[in-house]
């Protein structure tokens, strides 16, 4: 069965989220971590969104969609760059990414996000990297 998932980037003490995701983005891969949220359950052919989180420029706007390709172990340890000190777990890769053609922000649709109950903390649901979502709510995102 496919799953819907929100994948958020944060910004780091180096560099603004939007930076990094549109790194992420033009690599087609993102990164998951040991603690990452249903690391275990995510899988190809899923479908993601991605949020720029963060407060910095860009910030908590939701900028693309796409299909997961495969779902990559890496055979060696490997740190991520943008976040020291965190070991990757997994690799995300991706095929195509389509770019909104104007970003979302989320308060602009946040009472109609099945996923989040308390629209006045909805950071809570967004934290971790990786939020499962509904399909209506892709759907709201992605047309």
């Amino acid at each position: 069965m496919k799953n819907y998932y929100c994948l958020g980037t944060s910004d780091s003490t180096n560099e603004n989220a939007i930076d990094i995701l549109k790194r992420r983005i033009d690599e087609k891969k993102y990164p998951l971590y040991k603690k990452t949220p249903f690391l275990n359950d995510i899988k190809k052919n899923d479908e993601v969104v991605f949020y720029v989180a963060g407060r910095k420029n860009k910030s908590q706007n939701f900028i693309a969609f796409s299909v997961i390709q495969s779902v990559e172990i890496p055979n060696e340890t490997l740190i991520d760059p943008d976040k020291n000190k965190y070991v990757l777990e997994k690799y995300l890769l991706f095929e195509n990414i389509s770019l909104l053609k104007t970003p979302i922000h989320i308060k602009a649709i946040i009472n109609q996000l099945e996923f989040i109950k308390n629209k006045t903390n909805f950071g809570v649901y967004l934290m971790g990297g990786v939020s499962k979502i509904t399909v209506n709510d892709f759907n709201l995102i992605k047309k």
